[in-house]
């Protein structure tokens, strides 16, 4: 019995257990069931990931321009931008991507006053390229930059007038409405209630003048029944949509201040003025026109390099509300009997006017006459006569130019904003003006408006020949403790003698230390001064004994030909250079959407152009990184600044805190651009466990 029990007890045992192992878990007292264990989800992290593509790769060359206001102030902000156009030579202008520019890159809008842009290619002949720039309130101008394989980063200035009152500089300008009197017909004829004219006039003089004060103006004469056209897209002209608004600005030439500043008892300061009516000329004083092989019909044009020294030049814009501008003024007359329509401009010239071309005429003012007269040699009264505006020499032999007189032919020149070439028009002649001895007049017809210029064109061939390697005028650079390991880029300052002709180039656009460059030196006698902090620097010219000597104070070079500076040394008043530092960049890609992701990825190097600004944002130099992010700024000035560098993602500039450089005391700067980050999930592995 006792073996029955057991077996039956094994039996029950087994029973139990396959129903436990064919069922549920159950708890035999509770009869509860016990699901399974389940598997714990995987751990996961948000990741940031710089996007593809983000980075830029580094061109090969690219060019600043600053774009800044009469009073030196940053122009283009989200409120009054400016609108950028690249009027020629632009088919290599590119962003720092190599991509096409887009409306949105060519719009000035940060604050900063900078346009800047890459150039996909660089030759060594090099290529001129043409900037336009426009903003409401403002005359439109231009900038030539010039590239090439030697120079694959350059930098200037443009200045924009306002079309009202300027202070500070021998500048008048005023913006009218056209007074309710004066209608306007769809075909754009606009009339005056009386049939007078619409005048506007402009004057530097000051009532109280006295001889150093500047004297000068413009008046500016509509005829009643004057059309208003503009051109449209295909460029045809057509009627304004609108009544126009007449804008003129006048810029003087400083005759009278330069001659007080060139008294020998007259202040350094006024010597060395960092500021003039004389920046503001379209385009700059240095440029090229073509001049014919000689006055016969039909003769060969070849492009002259050369300069103008200025009588004075004006602005006029007629604009409709949708800002159109007036081109032409219609015309008189049918088919080969049509004569264009002109409005008359009349500039007053300060009488102590420099005059580079001497030829007086005492005929009749008929334009066509004058032109006759002024372009035949056998008329020269002072050795010089005119080839389509230039400047000629009668002999062969330097030009002795003098103080203007009445009778005096002066070149009248209009100005391609669009372009920036400046084209001859034709002649005016100075006649006295009955109610003031201080100036004389010059009126000409104009028959369509832009820039118009009274001007004399000089050029070295054949008057005074070329000089130096390549027609520039080379020298060197010593302090007066003798060392010449200059890294000081100082301001160059070049001025005409007698007045209306400067050239001002800052340190950024003088890209030379211990040597300096004159490019297209001038024909004419000038001053030439080295600034450093706002003063002059020179001394004189290492090894002279009569003229420009060394003797320890600073003084003006004076320089009968500016081409006799060419292999010398420039002895600086400065015993040693100024502190100077260089200063390790680095831009690099980051991401600004760090709250949605845990783990943020390595910053990414990127190409981009780079600004180091003062503790008022103005620009003081630039970098152009390289593909590594990387870029070395020499030669800075001790002091405080920021770093802003173009944001290609966002078309902006990103501006760093403020950091300080000083002898000694360097460390590289990174500037982070931000830029949204693409978010991936993934799995957490290798937690280490066993």
């Amino acid at each position: 019995m006792g073996n029955k029990k057991f077996n039956l007890t094994k039996l029950a045992l087994a029973m139990g257990v396959t129903l436990g192992l064919s069922g549920c878990f159950s708890d035999n007292d509770n009869n509860i069931d016990i699901k399974p264990p389940v598997p714990e989800p995987p751990v996961t992290e948000k990741v940031g990931e710089i996007p593809e593509g983000t980075a830029a790769e580094k061109q090969a060359g690219f060019f600043t321009i600053a774009v800044k206001n009469v009073a030196g102030e940053n122009l283009g902000t989200a409120e009054v931008p400016v609108t950028v156009r690249i009027t020629k030579n632009g088919d290599n202008v590119v962003s720092t991507k190599g991509e096409a520019l887009t409306a949105e890159q060519l719009q000035i809008t940060s604050g900063l006053g900078i346009f800047a842009a890459s150039l996909s290619e660089v030759s060594a002949e090099g290529t001129d390229i043409t900037v336009n720039f426009t903003a409401d309130g403002y005359f439109n101008n231009s900038a030539v930059v010039s590239l090439s394989t030697d120079n694959t980063e350059v930098a200037t200035t443009v200045i924009l007038t306002p079309r009202g009152e300027v202070e500070g500089v021998a500048i008048a300008a005023e913006e009218i409405e056209l007074d309710e009197t004066v209608t306007f017909a769809d075909d754009g004829t606009i009339e005056t209630a009386d049939g007078n004219p619409i005048v506007l006039a402009k004057t530097v003089t000051k009532e109280d003048a006295t001889e150093k004060d500047d004297k000068g103006g413009v008046s500016v004469s509509i005829p009643s029944g004057s059309k208003m056209l503009t051109k449209n897209a295909e460029g045809e002209l057509v009627p304004l949509a609108g009544k126009p608004k007449l804008a003129v600005a006048y810029f003087n030439n400083e005759a009278s201040s330069t001659a007080a500043a060139n008294a020998d008892d007259a202040p350094a300061a006024d010597q060395t003025r960092t500021t003039s009516a004389l920046d503001f000329f379209p385009g700059g004083l240095d440029l090229a026109v073509p001049v014919p092989a000689s006055n016969e019909d039909g003769a060969e044009e070849t492009a002259q390099a050369g300069a103008f020294t200025t009588a004075g030049f004006v602005a006029i814009e007629l604009t409709d509300e949708e800002g159109n501008k007036v081109k032409e003024f219609g015309s008189t007359g049918e088919g080969e009997d049509a004569k264009k329509n002109s409005i008359e401009v009349k500039m007053q010239v300060d009488v102590n006017t420099a005059n580079s071309c001497p030829m007086n005429y005492t005929g009749e003012l008929a334009q066509e006459t004058v032109a006759a007269f002024a372009k035949d040699s056998a008329n020269a009264t002072d050795g010089a006569y005119f080839r389509n505006g230039a400047c000629i020499s009668s002999d062969g032999t330097a030009i002795p130019g003098r103080t203007i007189k009445a009778g005096d032919i002066v070149p009248v020149w209009s100005y391609d904003a669009d372009v920036a070439e400046w084209s001859f028009e034709s002649y005016g002649v100075a006649q006295v003006n009955p109610d003031d001895a201080s100036v004389f007049d010059v009126a000409v017809q104009v028959t369509h408006l832009s820039y118009w210029n009274l001007d004399f064109f000089n050029w070295r061939e054949p008057n005074r020949g070329q000089c130096g390697t390549n027609g520039q005028v080379n020298f060197d650079i010593k302090y007066a403790g003798g060392t010449v390991d200059n890294v000081t880029a100082f301001d160059l300052l070049v001025e005409s003698q007698s007045g209306g002709y400067r050239k001002y180039k800052r340190g950024y656009e003088f890209p030379f230390y211990n040597k300096a460059t004159i490019a297209n030196p001038p024909s004419f006698s000038v001053f030439m001064q080295l600034i450093n902090d706002g003063a002059n620097v020179v001394d004189g010219i290492e090894g002279e004994t009569t003229d420009n000597v060394v003797d320890g104070t600073a003084s003006r070079l004076k320089l009968d030909d500016v081409c006799a500076l060419d292999g010398k040394t420039v002895v600086l008043t400065l015993d040693t250079p100024p502190a100077r530092v260089d200063l390790p960049v680095k831009t690099q890609i980051v991401c600004s959407n760090t709250d949605e992701f845990d783990v943020a990825p390595e910053p990414v190097a990127t190409s981009t152009w780079l600004y180091v600004l003062d503790a008022n944002n103005n620009f003081v130099t630039y970098a152009y990184t390289d593909n590594s992010g990387s870029a070395t700024i020499d030669n800075l000035k001790e002091g405080t600044y920021k770093l802003s560098g173009y944001d290609a993602a966002t078309f902006t500039y990103v501006t760093g805190a403020e950091f300080t450089v000083a002898e000694g005391s360097v460390t590289e700067q990174v500037l982070d651009l931000p830029t949204t980050c693409d978010v991936t999930e993934r799995e957490v592995t290798g937690t280490g466990g066993s």
